[in-house]
């Protein structure tokens, strides 16, 4: 599996993203294949990117050579993102909680030497290492019911 990273026009990228426009026409310079991941950004009329992505699987690719397309292009069919985009956010929230608690823990000391309690700041690294255990166990199984 591959990870492509392309620009898509305002235009186009709202047809895909409201879900109505659900394939693209791309010259295959990447060896586009099934089960790669297509990571699409959002560029304005002038080709600046806006700042919004969308996630895809790429579920099926027609290569350029036949139906009347060019050789040098290719269509790619692509998966709905919702999901995609669900397990990227929970794993990146996920590492962000291991690193609030790790920081929190480096803490622990500089609190307990100004003289304050650390009951309050352990309880917080203690749901934070909690959420971030949880979130594992179901990305890990998202991930076996994508399998």
């Amino acid at each position: 599996m591959k990870l492509h990273e392309v620009k898509t026009q305002s235009e186009f990228f709202n047809e895909v993203r409201l879900g109505r426009k659900t394939a693209e026409i791309r010259v295959n310079d990447r060896n586009y294949q099934a089960n790669d991941v297509l990571i699409q950004h959002e560029v304005d009329s002038e080709g600046h990117k806006t700042g919004a992505s969308l996630v895809h699987e790429i579920t099926h690719v027609l290569q350029g050579g036949k139906f009347g397309l060019s050789k040098e292009v290719c269509v790619l069919s692509l998966s709905n993102s919702s999901h995609l985009n669900s397990v990227i956010l929970l794993g990146h929230l996920r590492d962000r909680l291991v690193e609030a608690a790790d920081c929190m823990e480096a803490g622990i000391d500089v609190v307990r030497e100004a003289g304050l309690t650390t009951a309050d700041l352990k309880r917080q690294i203690q749901d934070s290492r909690y959420f971030a255990t949880e979130a594992t166990t179901l990305l890990k199984k998202l991930g076996e019911e994508a399998a």
